[in-house]
């Protein structure tokens, strides 16, 4: 029985971050066919797989060896004999094709599986990627892609069966007759000549296909999330004009290809078939000369009839071979992407992710869990520091500066030296993981994925804290939903309103164990009376520094201090009132 590899095989490292060897198009084939001892499983395939057409290659040999050898002369034990022999090369043939695509299929779903892991490990490394992809693009990488790529078993496999099928049948005509085995012999190297000069559009039209699909899925991705707020501005028409018109050029480039695979197939039978014509004419002429036996002619138009699949098969190698290439070079670019947060050099490391908790434990107490300090530009962050039991605010006129805070805080975008300080070390020197077991900082626009609320919300474990659930002010809608916390979102959420959302994302936000919280306008979407029941209840975290990024008055009202930065203006601290009171600046971004 073949063996599967274990369940819990993942890819032997992660993608180009531990190993300075690129991801390249001939590293990922090695690592789709050989990875996780694979290679069993491949050479099972194989052999099954070629047992399986040299058997069936043997079929109308061994059928014309009957006709000579029974049927001509008569002889019914002869004949029982040649059935015999017969119903064993069918039992062969079947049971190899049996175990050989069996192992294969399984080297195959496990190689797409594994190539699967490698692109979402790319996407969700802790440093993040310097290039914002959309999420359809890479959802066809890590499907599509993937398992066109891990096809090569099926390519490998299938590509030595037809060549020892061709092989079988040349040997079988040279028995018979000379001159008909060195045809084949001679015209197979040829025809696969000719198809291949044939592939190199088609490998470019495959890729071209591919990206086309790849920005039409991102397209209807982003869409389909984003209608609500599509519909709020009224962009529905632009919209689907521009998914139309991505939609058509994928069609486009698709019908291209097909169009090439057409002419490619056609030619690849078309060359087949004169080749079958050959072969049966010139033993037809041989059988008339009395050259060869009835039998034999018999085998020979079996024969070649039957080299007709192998040699097709042999043309079409390239083909598929240009796709895979194709489909393999887009994962190379994902896997190749760089760091949103490069690693600092060796040298300037001070710490590990192992090391990292036990060497600031010290400093718990002394330093604050949180601190900005002032970088090159004042003007854009104002300094501050967060510890446990403070709310502090934070007051950027410029929402694109507040959304970039954000990011920096959540490691999601790189820190300058000597910008952010977490449990008094320089986040710079630290690792990601830990930077984010400290400090938890969600997007603006955090989304809700498909389960119920309370694993929406409660994402660590399935307790729903009590303050939380109070505090993000969810329990008036929760409650009236048709199973509660059990109720399974779909679609992102899509049957709540925006209001409701939020509320569940700032629930989940309240939710995370990490001693420092940064929350950005959590309330936009909610009524006036529920932003100040939320702002109440952010009073009860004592054992947390919320930092809260925001110019919402009703927020800022219940912060122990606020900071505020930007606009070209040196920074300003103190509570929301003596802000208020003291700057115009403040007055004119926050109001009162």
């Amino acid at each position: 029985m073949v063996s599967m590899p274990s369940s819990s095989a993942t890819p032997s490292c992660p993608p180009g971050r531990n190993k300075q060897a690129p991801w390249t198009v001939s590293r990922l084939f090695t690592f789709t066919l050989f990875a996780n001892r694979r290679w069993k499983l491949l050479l099972v395939g194989c052999a099954g797989l070629v047992l399986h057409q040299v058997s069936e290659a043997l079929v109308p040999a061994t059928i014309g060896a009957a006709v000579d050898n029974a049927i001509s002369p008569h002889d019914a034990g002869a004949l029982l004999w040649w059935i015999g022999a017969l119903a064993v090369v069918f039992v062969v043939l079947a049971l190899s094709w049996r175990i050989g695509t069996l192992a294969t299929n399984r080297s195959f779903l496990y190689g797409s599986h594994d190539l699967r892991q490698l692109a979402v490990e790319r996407t969700l490394h802790p440093r993040g990627m310097a290039a914002r992809r959309a999420p359809g693009e890479i959802v066809a990488i890590a499907s599509s892609d993937a398992d066109r790529v891990a096809g090569l078993s099926w390519l490998i496999g299938g590509g030595l069966a037809a060549a020892a099928g061709v092989v079988t049948s040349a040997v079988t005509l040279l028995l018979i007759s000379v001159p008909l085995g060195i045809a084949v012999l001679v015209a197979t190297p040829i025809m696969l000549v000719v198809m291949h000069r044939l592939t190199k559009p088609l490998e470019d039209r495959s890729d071209v296909e591919q990206s086309s699909a790849a920005r039409a899925g991102a397209l209807a991705t982003d869409f389909v999330t984003g209608s609500r707020p599509l519909k709020g501005l009224g962009a529905e028409e632009a919209a689907v004009s521009r998914y139309k018109a991505a939609s058509r050029t994928s069609l486009l480039a698709g019908l291209r290809a097909v169009r090439s695979r057409s002419a490619y197939n056609g030619a690849s039978t078309a060359l087949s078939a004169a080749f079958l014509a050959g072969i049966a004419f010139f033993a037809a002429w041989f059988a008339v000369q009395g050259s060869i036996t009835v039998g034999q002619l018999v085998a020979v138009v079996g024969v070649a009839q039957f080299v007709q699949g192998p040699m097709a098969a042999l043309g079409f190698l390239s083909v598929e071979l240009a796709r895979k290439r194709a489909s393999a070079a887009r994962i190379a670019v994902l896997l190749a992407e760089p760091d949103a947060v490069p690693a600092p050099e060796p040298k300037e490391r001070t710490t590990t992710a192992a090391g990292s908790a036990s060497a600031v434990a010290p400093l718990l107490e002394a330093a604050p869990l949180l601190e900005l300090r002032s970088g090159s530009d004042d003007a854009a962050f104002p300094p501050f520091t967060a510890s446990a039991g403070e709310i502090v605010g934070v007051v950027l006129p410029n929402g694109t500066q507040a959304r970039l805070l954000v990011d920096t805080l959540g490691f999601r975008t790189p820190a300058p030296r000597g910008l952010v300080s977490i449990d008094g070390q320089d986040a710079a020197d630290l690792d990601p993981v830990h930077v984010r077991s400290r400090v938890f900082a969600d997007s603006h626009d955090g989304v809700l994925f498909h389960g119920s609320v309370r694993a929406n919300v409660a994402t660590a474990d399935a307790r729903l804290e009590e303050r939380a659930m109070a505090a993000a002010a969810v329990g008036d809608f929760v409650s009236q939903l048709p199973e509660g916390t059990e109720t399974v979102l779909t679609g992102h959420g899509q049957s709540l309103s925006g209001g409701q959302r939020q509320r569940l994302v700032l629930g989940r936000s309240l939710h995370q164990k990490q001693p420092v919280l940064v929350l950005h306008d959590p309330t936009t979407a909610v009524d006036t009376a529920t932003e100040a029941v939320i702002a109440d209840g952010l009073r009860n975290f004592p054992d947390k520094a919320l930092v809260l990024v925001t110019t919402s008055p009703t927020l800022l009202a219940v912060c122990d201090r606020v900071v505020m930065g930007g606009g070209g203006a040196a920074s300003e601290s103190g509570t929301h009132r003596e802000l208020l009171a003291t700057s115009a600046g403040y007055r004119e971004v926050v109001g009162s």
